[in-house]
């Protein structure tokens, strides 16, 4: 069963993170999910270079980390 949930940047641990069951869980280097855009959920998978980023299909970008985003998990 997948949830809704904001992920966020948190940068104590430099993770992206999401809240589940009342805990902040952070995302390591290859997790897949789905992320909104435009209201359209998109299979992604997140790693880290310099800094965090997603890929979908073919195409890969850069995290903002002043933004959160809506995903499935």
């Amino acid at each position: 069963m997948q949830f809704q949930k904001t992920m966020k940047y948190d940068e104590e641990t430099d993770r992206w993170c999401v809240e589940l069951e009342g805990r902040n869980y952070g995302l390591h280097c290859g997790e897949c999910f789905e992320i909104y855009i435009g209201g359209q959920s998109i299979p992604c998978r997140i790693e880290k270079d310099a800094q965090w980023y997603l890929i979908m299909e073919d195409v890969s970008f850069d995290l903002r980390r002043s933004n959160s985003y809506m995903v499935n998990v």
